[in-house]
């Protein structure tokens, strides 16, 4: 077909703008002829366009002519910015309010999630007509082109970047139409409809990918999930809620379509729709197209007159479990709902709409449960840093030296099965050649034992030193700890004085009984019959008294020793302790500890062990005096 020439008035001119391909727009002069013709476009004179005349026919080159014609004053026009995102996207946004705020925080007129950016990073004031950028303090900085700037009156082509070349970039346009504009709109490629709704999705589910490899924080990571949720369903509003640590959904994010933060307290949502959603872990779409027209006449749905309303489960991934061959698939948590509903109808919703949503639902899960371990994580390093704070504090608070005198010596030594345990001991000087011997061990392990173990070994020394009896500092530490602790929380003690003629007083409180190894022969055990401190504050206590005779040694411990188990989970018991005792034929207390520690190694081989172990050593060398 011939290519057909037209001569009409320009006021008859009602016709669409269509694009061709590279390939179609010919040599270089044919595409500096167009760009002339797209030039008089806007000086209002004779042009060449390009047109789909009717369906079916071939592409026709259309030469209109008139008479000038008088020139229409334009409709004024806000100044925009092209927003040039870090994979490249470049957007739109007009700049119909001033001050135009520009920043990291959410409620600004233009948000830019890059946690580099300022919170305030910078705004445009318009002053006597012009648009001026000015830096509202920045960490890095406002430049334009090229330039940091504290204050800059914007001109067409002005481009603005924060410091960082992988960041966000603006380019101001101002407010009309630029001669490049026109001439992109006449030589660009129409658009072909087939796969472009897939390839717009897959835009959507990019930029989300893109936010989420920024390191931004949770917040403006799921801002960014629900934003790309709006643009994909087409509707006004979004809103996600997670469910918090009583189980009750709270809105974390709320957005409207035009990318701006929603406050909740001016926010309702159909509970019917959440509570649904929530209860039966399905997806929900509500419109007037016929989807589950049935909700569309719950009342709240009616008295918010929305049209559309979906909402679509965020779960965790499910669990997967094993039970000796058998394998199952545990359903995941519920971490809360993604909802958006719109007051005007919107089109059906294709297969394609679903994946994307429940891709995105899928996001919004892992980015959560990411941030919740990554919490988790971060909390478990704080209590570890802790826990080591205290092992190092109770290691500090053991005798920094045991006595080594003419009448009496001693070794000593704690083992925790965790960072912090629950036995203590100590060596108490008295005065005139008297010392006492303390080892306590308390009920539970971990954290809260070590802790009342600090408090115990405290409240012992310090009571210990008054001029009273025994069982008055036993009465005094057992109703000090019944006043201060829990009813499940005890302590065995035991303790007693050694003089100088090897008279040895003790009180057993519930604790094993320590061994005393005659020089002479023989083994015997100091038990008692009183109760534990901290477990009754009415119990009443009882000393005894035994005699020491030079080269007796007397062995005090807690029953992480005869309650070590190896590796067939067997118990190293009393009597292998008993029998390292009588056997022992060394000279002194450091000795006799390493008998027995060796002995438990041997035993357990390198068991891991579930209680505390503390063995204090005592011989009785005779009065030097």
């Amino acid at each position: 077909m011939g290519r057909a020439k037209t001569q009409i008035p320009q006021t008859a001119v009602n016709s669409t703008w269509a694009e061709k391909s590279r390939q179609q727009q010919g040599s270089a002069p044919d595409r500096e002829k167009r760009r002339k013709s797209a030039a008089a476009i806007y000086f209002g004179r004779e042009f060449t366009y390009h047109v789909r005349c009717q369906r079916g026919r071939p592409w026709a080159s259309c030469t209109f002519a008139g008479a000038p014609r008088k020139q229409l004053k334009p409709m004024p026009r806000a100044a925009r910015l092209v927003v040039i995102e870090p994979n490249g996207v470049r957007r739109e946004v007009a700049i119909t309010t001033t001050p135009f705020r520009i920043g990291r925080q959410a409620g600004n007129e233009l948000t830019l999630r890059d946690s580099r950016i300022s919170r305030e990073q910078a705004q445009i004031l318009s002053v006597n007509g012009t648009m001026v950028l000015e830096d509202m303090g920045s960490r890095h900085g406002t430049f334009v082109n090229g330039q940091k700037v504290i204050k800059h009156e914007l001109q067409p082509k002005d481009q603005v970047d924060f410091g960082m070349a992988d960041s966000y970039k603006l380019e101001f346009l101002g407010e009309g139409a630029t001669i490049e504009e026109l001439v992109e709109r006449v030589e660009a490629p129409a658009p072909s409809h087939s796969g472009s709704r897939e390839l717009y999705h897959l835009g959507v589910l990019l930029e989300v990918a893109r936010t989420l490899g920024t390191g931004l924080s949770l917040e403006d990571v799921l801002t960014a999930v629900v934003d790309a949720a709006i643009q994909v369903t087409r509707t006004e509003r979004g809103v996600l809620l997670l469910a918090n640590e009583s189980h009750e959904l709270q809105m974390i994010v709320a957005r409207d379509a035009q990318r701006r933060t929603l406050r909740p307290d001016q926010l309702q949502v159909s509970q019917s729709v959440v509570k649904r959603v929530a209860q039966t872990r399905r997806e929900l779409i509500v419109s007037d197209t016929g989807e589950d027209g049935g909700m569309s006449q719950q009342e709240s749905v009616a008295r918010l007159e929305l049209h559309t309303v979906i909402a679509i489960p965020v779960d965790k991934l499910p669990v997967i479990e094993t039970l000796d061959a058998t394998i199952s698939t545990r359903q995941g948590e519920l971490l809360g709902v993604l909802y958006l509903d719109s007051h005007v109808p919107s089109s059906a919703f294709t297969d394609l709409d679903r994946e994307v949503l429940r891709t995105l639902a899928r996001e919004a899960a892992t980015v959560v449960e990411n941030a919740r371990l990554f919490a988790a994580s971060r909390a478990k390093q704080r209590l570890d840093h802790e826990i080591e704070i205290a092992s190092q504090i109770q290691k500090q608070l053991l005798p920094k030296s045991l006595p080594d005198l003419p009448d009496v010596a001693v070794a000593g030594s704690t083992l925790s099965c965790h960072s912090v345990g629950g036995d203590c001991f100590d060596v108490i000087g008295l005065g005139g050649g008297r010392h006492g011997f303390f080892v306590g061990d308390i009920s539970g392990k971990g954290v809260t034992a070590a802790l009342l173990a600090t408090l115990l070994q405290g409240v012992f020394f310090t009571t210990a030193a008054m001029d009273i009896s025994l069982p008055g500092v036993f009465s005094r530490v057992n109703q000090y700890l019944c006043e201060r602790t829990g009813e499940d929380r005890y302590a065995t003690v035991f303790y007693g004085i050694l003089d100088k003629l090897g008279r040895f007083e003790y009180v057993n409180a519930g604790h094993v009984p320590p061994l005393l190894k005659r020089k002479a022969g023989g083994l015997e055990g100091l038990g008692s019959a009183n109760f534990p401190v901290g477990m009754f504050s009415e119990a009443e206590y009882q000393s005894a008294r035994v005699q020491f005779e030079p080269g007796d040694f007397l062995v005090i411990y807690t029953d992480g020793v005869s309650e070590a188990t190896n590796t067939r989970n067997e118990l190293f018991e009393e009597f292998r302790l008993r029998k390292i005792v009588e056997d022992f034929t060394g000279e002194n207390v450091t000795q006799l500890g390493d008998a027995i520690r060796e002995g438990m190694r041997v035993f357990t081989e390198g068991a891991a062990q579930s209680d505390d172990i503390t063995i204090l050593v005592i011989e009785y060398k005779g009065n030097a005096a």
